[in-house]
């Protein structure tokens, strides 16, 4: 086709109808619907054009426009429309003279029972709401001093909202705001559908066609990543060492009071930095030991680089009685740029007690926090 808006993909050969070629194509698509996002994030995106009068630009792009029909959206089937680019420019209606206004922007499909014949638009004398069998780009307009209009058809998407100000004569970035993927522009709360990579491929050659906020496994890590706002970040990442560390007398021993210089330390999980704040999540159970016929107060401090989060329940025991494990949760902050330097302290008052290594552990998981 020379460049114009393309109809849903609808096949009528006697053989297969409308529904069954959909629900074919849904079977690809999975459980996603709404806007393809595109590699940049900018598919069917509205912005602002300056000039003599509001004018919008809609971006080229995909979208699965999910089917509603007497009102009831169907989750299973979905139109899929395709604007080439560079897309469309048009103008919305003149402003009011008095009070400020509302638009929609939307991608919109006809029913199958429309059975009028589908023309091709040419990009070049596109004007919203020109609608033949198949899909366009339309506009729904508000009341002067009104809030968000209500769409009155059905199988649609919201691609923006559009404020025009009262006696404005163009459109600032500021107005207009982006709605494609949000529950208000994709009118769907269908989750999205997870991504996974073949044998030997890269989770980044993968990360541009999920959505932000999409899951994606990466086969050969077995490792679960989530797109954020730039690229795709490992759910859980594995600390690179764990294990006692230090046996003198600042780690075997137990010291008075744990510090930022690792004093005390037992349990250490190392590991690389990365550009985002994570969150560690720590189980432990830490058990500890000593010579016969000493006492004090004992307990373990759990720390992220400098900054102390966590210290167990403080006890006070006499060796010959046997000393309490110490057990718990904890969840800390590894800061964005700093080296991955999670660790476990004893106190001992006056270094009364140790570290028994053979019947402690600590295991941590590791998520972006964005």
């Amino acid at each position: 086709m020379a460049g114009g808006i393309r109809a849903p993909l609808y096949a009528h050969k006697g053989e297969y109808d409308a529904a069954d070629f959909r629900t074919a194509l849904s079977d690809l698509r999975g459980s996603n619907v709404g806007v393809i996002p595109g590699t940049d994030g900018d598919g069917l995106k509205v912005t602002a054009v300056a000039g003599s009068s509001a004018r919008v630009a809609v971006a080229g792009g995909r979208a699965w426009v999910p089917l509603t029909k007497a009102g009831v959206r169907d989750n299973r089937q979905a139109h899929y429309v395709d604007l080439p680019s560079p897309g469309v420019v048009f103008n919305l209606g003149t402003s009011s003279a008095t009070a400020d206004r509302y638009d929609l922007i939307v991608a919109r499909v006809t029913d199958d029972n429309d059975v009028s014949p589908y023309v091709e638009v040419p990009l070049a004398g596109f004007a919203p709401g020109l609608m033949s069998a198949g899909w366009t780009i339309d506009v729904v307009r508000g009341v002067d001093g009104g809030g968000t209009p209500a769409v009155t058809f059905e199988s649609f998407l919201v691609l923006a909202r559009v404020k025009v100000r009262k006696g404005a004569t163009s459109l600032q970035a500021a107005d207009v705001e982006d709605l494609r993927f949000s529950t208000t522009g994709q009118g769907d709360p269908t989750a999205l559908s997870p991504l996974r990579t073949a044998p030997g491929q890269s989770v980044a050659s993968v990360a541009s066609a999920q959505a932000r906020g999409g899951l994606i496994y990466s086969t050969d890590e077995d490792r679960l990543y989530y797109k954020g706002a730039t690229d795709a970040k490992p759910i859980v990442n594995r600390a690179v060492m764990m294990g006692q560390t230090g046996r003198g007398s600042s780690g075997w021993w137990g010291v008075d009071g744990p510090d930022t210089n690792m004093s005390g330390v037992v349990l250490r999980f190392d590991g690389a930095a990365a550009p985002y704040d994570r969150i560690g999540i720590l189980n432990y159970q830490i058990r500890v030991g000593g010579p016969a016929d000493r006492e004090g107060w004992h307990s373990i401090w759990t720390f992220s680089d400098t900054t102390l989060y966590w210290e167990s329940l403080r006890m006070y025991e006499h060796t010959n009685s046997g000393l309490s494990p110490h057990a718990g949760a904890v969840h800390v902050l590894i800061p964005k740029n700093r080296p991955l330097k999670v660790w476990h302290a004893l106190h001992a008052q006056l270094g009364f007690c140790y570290f028994d290594e053979w019947q402690s552990y600590s295991q941590m998981v590791i998520m972006p926090a964005e």
